[in-house]
């Protein structure tokens, strides 16, 4: 890793636990965003806060935050070489067909749509990447039963992001 990554301010929302607090271990300098620190619903309050970063990690889910904050900053940023990452979903791709979570699985599918949107414009500096795990080892499916990533999987993957030029607009990942 170079010296010029590890400098890089990062601003992340979500952090106190789940994959936002495996993701503020990585190796990098964090400016977070809490539900302390005000509404995520209001994306002007939370831009404020993070506008300086050089990348926005768009990791709370909270109804249509995510897809908000997206559009909120891509809006601000389209002509700076930035990086927005928001965590995704898998189920973003298809339909599941258990009875979960059918809130979580509607917002999920429009924060792709927008981010979809974003890449098609192909000639922006600002980068739009999205990360779509499988099913997470957080507190939303604590009583699932099945093969679950670790966070720190998922954190993983943000690095990878970080680390390397190759622009990958998403990325699906699960635990086989």
């Amino acid at each position: 890793m170079g010296h010029r990554q590890l400098e890089m301010i990062i601003g992340i929302t979500g952090t106190t636990s789940g994959i936002g607090k495996a993701i503020i271990g990585l190796p990098y300098k964090f400016v977070t965003f809490n539900r302390s620190d005000g509404d995520i619903n209001n994306p002007s309050i939370v831009y404020d806060k993070l506008k300086d970063c050089e990348v926005f990690i768009n990791n709370a889910w909270e109804n249509d935050c995510q897809t908000k904050l997206l559009n909120f900053f891509f809006d601000r940023w389209r002509d700076e070489p930035k990086k927005i990452l928001s965590i995704g979903s898998r189920v973003a791709s298809y339909s599941p067909s258990g009875r979960g979570f059918p809130d979580y699985v509607a917002f999920k599918k429009q924060l792709r749509a927008a981010h979809c949107d974003i890449v098609d414009l192909k000639t922006t500096a600002c980068r739009s990447y999205l990360i779509n795990p499988g099913v997470t080892d957080t507190k939303m499916v604590a009583s699932r039963t099945c093969n679950k990533l670790l966070p720190n999987d998922v954190a993983e993957m943000v690095r990878f992001i970080l680390e390397h030029k190759v622009y990958i607009p998403e990325i699906y990942f699960n635990v086989e």
